[in-house]
């Protein structure tokens, strides 16, 4: 048998390129790979699909790979790319404070102003380490309360495409140029004795914020709603809660996060100590000569992390207003944050193939093709000054991130470094295959209309393709059926 492949090997290598037969085990691959496209995606071309060697720049496999497609979160890995790009991986976002008047005796006179420049990783944590870094250098007392200014964006607080109903939920928050805590709140509620109104908290405390309360403590099965009567203002709570429930928490939006990001700062201040004389209020910082205090961001290269392996969308519409503020002017906007976008795929050969409208892919007006994110992808790794930053923003199958449960126990569990995406019958799937004979594949995939069927797909081609590719590359042309090793 040994010496029957060893002649067949010779007898391969003898034939014209053009006529080279291939193995026995490329073509049961082959015809592995076309039974994993239902005929439904070849009927309606709602999967795309492009797979290429990283060490050779061979298409391995494809499907569909011009076509456009709805990318969900795999829009991240174009913003993502884009940001590290030109920000640079160490960029800091940053977030102003100034006096309104002289500093003196350990008072602010003239108001306390807060400007945000779209750091979106703000923190009730941060905002007590700036509170305690006040106190050290001495302030006492601010007068004329605190005056936020979201001017480094412009007021459109939610993404083109947007759905109406998406309003008030958590993973589409209201953006704004000065958030907190991703522009969320927990109201908190605690059972009470039986017939009377159940205990409430809100978590950071000083949101300023409203609540009607018209719940009950009951011996019934626990059912609580929480609405906002007005946007960011008042919250009504009804329902019931059981004895025998600890704790409910809510997690919910805020309407105008500068105002909230305020609120709670000044509460913070009070609680270390600090008088704060006045109220929160709205206005633009005036012509003063420069910041009393400047607090920064964690660098870029770990937001994106946080960004891409938990798919937090509200890092990506910061990150693309911010683009659009920094190379076109403030206030930053989502067109001018896509244009830049639009202008660094130009810059790398990619005219077209793509309509990116937000950061976070939440939108159902994006639009990308296999092709285009894989040469996104094929940059990404390429690029020395943000390959290993970049890379380590990627989920990995079965180990973190949004792919920490799917490939476990499975031939590419640890091989797989990827970008999910999901919205109503949208699976997509981009990234990198680290194969058992030591190449790269680039790859994505990505299905409109297939349902769960999706992630079969995604699952079945990944674990096939871990075997390529050794010494003897395949192709597999478009139609699934003529496998080749003619080069394209």
């Amino acid at each position: 048998m040994r010496r029957f492949h060893i002649l067949f090997l010779v007898f391969v290598l003898l034939l014209p390129t053009s006529q080279i037969v291939l193995s026995k085990s490329t073509s049961e691959l082959s015809e592995e790979l076309s039974g994993i496209i239902p005929k439904r995606a070849s009927r309606n071309g709602k999967l795309g699909i492009l797979v290429r060697s990283l060490k050779t720049n061979e298409k391995i496999f494809e499907y569909n790979p011009d076509e456009l497609f709805i990318p969900a979160s795999n829009a991240k890995v174009i913003v993502s790319v884009t940001a590290l790009s030109l920000l640079k991986p160490e960029y800091r976002f940053k977030t102003e404070f100034y006096a309104g008047g002289e500093v003196s005796g350990g008072v602010i006179h003239g108001g306390l102003y807060i400007k945000g420049y779209g750091d979106p990783t703000l923190s009730t944590e941060r905002l007590r380490s700036i509170a305690d870094e006040f106190k050290k250098m001495g302030i006492k007392q601010v007068t004329g309360g605190i005056i936020v200014d979201d001017s480094y964006f412009d007021d459109v607080r939610y993404g083109k495409g947007w759905k109406k109903q998406w309003e008030g939920d958590t993973y589409s928050p209201a953006i704004s140029a000065l958030s907190l805590n991703y522009n969320t709140l927990d109201l908190n509620v605690y059972p009470s004795t039986l017939g009377r109104i159940p205990i409430i908290s809100t978590e950071p405390k000083g949101a300023n914020v409203n609540i009607i309360n018209k719940a009950v403590t009951s011996n019934r099965r626990s059912r609580l709603m929480a609405v906002w009567l007005e946007e960011g203002k008042t919250i009504m709570l009804q329902g019931s809660i059981s004895p025998r429930v600890s704790s409910y928490t809510f997690k919910l939006t805020v309407g105008n996060p500068a105002v909230y990001t305020g609120s709670v700062f000044k509460k913070t201040l009070e609680e270390d100590g600090i008088n704060v004389q006045g109220f929160v209020s709205s206005g633009a910082v005036p012509n003063l000569p420069k910041a009393f205090y400047t607090s920064f961001s964690d660098p870029l290269y770990m937001i994106v992390a946080e960004y891409n392996k938990n798919s937090v969308n509200i890092i990506g519409e910061n990150i693309t207003k911010n683009l659009g503020a920094q190379f076109k002017g403030a206030p930053g906007t989502w067109d001018k944050g896509t244009e830049v976008i639009s202008e660094f795929l130009s810059k790398l050969g990619i005219k077209d193939g793509f309509e990116i409208v937000d950061g976070s892919g939440l939108s159902p007006l994006n639009r990308v093709s296999p092709y285009v994110l894989t040469e996104v992808l094929k940059y990404a790794y390429k690029n020395q000054f943000i390959s290993s930053q970049f890379l380590n923003s990627l989920s990995i199958g079965g180990v973190d991130g949004t792919l920490k449960r799917r490939f476990r126990r499975s031939e590419v569990e640890g091989k797989v470094m990827a970008k999910t995406g999901h919205l109503n019958n949208v699976n997509t799937l981009s990234g990198y295959l680290f194969t058992n004979s030591g190449d790269v594949l680039v790859f994505s995939i990505l299905a409109n209309g297939l349902g769960s069927k999706a992630k079969e797909i995604q699952n079945h081609l990944l674990v096939k393709l871990v075997e390529c590719c050794d010494n003897n590359h395949y192709r597999i042309d478009s139609n699934l059926k003529y496998p080749s090793n003619s080069a394209e």
